[in-house]
């Protein structure tokens, strides 16, 4: 089992790997797939650290955004 200290490190080394998709705008398969399936991707393993540690993923830069 791993401990609250080990997953928020590795929250934010997802984080650090991720930020390229994670901040912009929200990719759509049709336009961007690539970028798209990175962006479900990352915040899919997000969405497993936080909930291992009892909180909820915030939103990032191109979920606030909206879709386009």
């Amino acid at each position: 089992m791993k401990t609250e200290k080990e997953i928020r490190k590795q929250i934010k080394e997802v984080e650090k790997n991720y930020e390229h998709v994670l901040t912009g705008s929200m990719a759509t398969v049709f336009e961007n797939a690539p970028r798209a399936l990175m962006q479900l991707l990352a915040t899919g393993i997000l969405d497993g650290l936080f909930w291992a540690i009892g909180e909820e993923r915030p939103k990032y830069g191109f979920e606030k955004k909206g879709k386009k």
